[in-house]
């Protein structure tokens, strides 16, 4: 055999090879895909879910119906904290205890990542499926939270809904300058710029002062800071409470109600206030603090 045939024998080789492994990768992809879509079918029959966490709570009521929800956390039955609390008061709440959680044999639990590691550990060395979130602090991290629970329970076309929505709603872009607000919680507490309740003020049209002080993720501030910072808006998440709480009080304090309703209309704030269950977790639901957030700008 001379050097013409041995390169033509090899390049005919080398053909081969080639077609071998791309029919080989294309099989393997064939497989995968046809499991994929197996288990998508599956996961729609998953009916025991059991959530340990307020806000994977919220996602789960916004996905499924109420009957595939074995049990969620007990402070979904707060309407302070909860959009969804007379939907959880129908269902076994529970306060994130492993014992618990075996107790109701789930076939899925969902949590946050805040949940004790332990915890979470233990649950899957008994053989029971753990979807662990991080925490959404925005709308982008809340609609890859949605679609990734959505494709574990069967519920991508109800996920895709929501999306829509919120993508629609984020097209309606705030012309003027944003508003400077500060957010004032209980104890003096001001979320900061990396918090879910920073980035819905922003879509509403405000830019928290918060950042201003270096809080990321919020810090406290003293009622003298407030007239410093000079905010145009103060803001405050609503609750009802039969008997404010001593950190609530300062919200009522009479220097800051002085600031908010007699000071000259040159320096005067305006103030809202938005019902905490609008921003506690990231939801669809968050599109009514935005629009109140809104019509409050001046």
């Amino acid at each position: 055999m001379n050097g013409a045939q041995r390169e033509l024998r090899f390049r005919c080789c080398e053909r081969k090879n080639v077609r071998t492994t791309f029919f080989r990768n294309l099989l393997g992809t064939a497989l995968t895909l046809l499991i994929a879509f197996a288990a998508c079918g599956a996961d729609r029959n998953v009916s025991r879910i059991v959530s340990m966490n307020l806000c994977t709570d919220s996602m789960l009521f916004e996905l499924v119906s109420a009957d595939r929800i074995v049990s969620v956390t007990y402070l979904s039955r707060d309407p302070n904290l909860s959009f969804f609390h007379a939907q959880a008061a129908k269902l076994h709440t529970n306060r994130g205890h492993v014992e618990e959680i075996i107790s109701f044999d789930p076939e899925l639990v969902v949590t946050d990542s805040t949940t004790l590691p332990f915890a979470r550990r233990l649950l899957e060395n008994l053989g029971i499926r753990v979807m662990t979130f991080e925490h959404a602090n925005n709308s982008y991290e809340y609609r890859t939270n949605l679609r990734r629970l959505a494709a574990a329970v069967g519920a991508a076309e109800r996920a895709n809904a929501i999306i829509e929505q919120i993508e629609s709603d984020h097209a309606t872009p705030i012309e003027s300058t944003p508003v400077r607000a500060l957010l004032y919680q209980p104890n003096g507490f001001a979320p900061g710029t990396a918090t879910l309740m920073s980035d819905i003020m922003t879509r509403a049209g405000y830019a928290n002062v918060a950042g201003e002080l270096g809080f990321e993720f919020g810090g406290f501030i003293a009622l003298e800071s407030i007239l410093t910072l000079a905010p145009a808006a103060v803001i405050f998440s609503a609750r009802e409470s039969v008997q404010p709480s001593l950190a609530e009080a300062q919200l009522s304090h009479p220097a800051l109600r002085r600031y908010l309703y007699e000071a000259p209309d040159a320096v005067r704030p305006v103030h809202v206030s938005v019902p905490e269950h609008l921003w506690t977790c990231a939801g669809s639901f968050n599109q009514r603090a935005i629009d109140l957030l809104r019509r409050a700008r001046r």
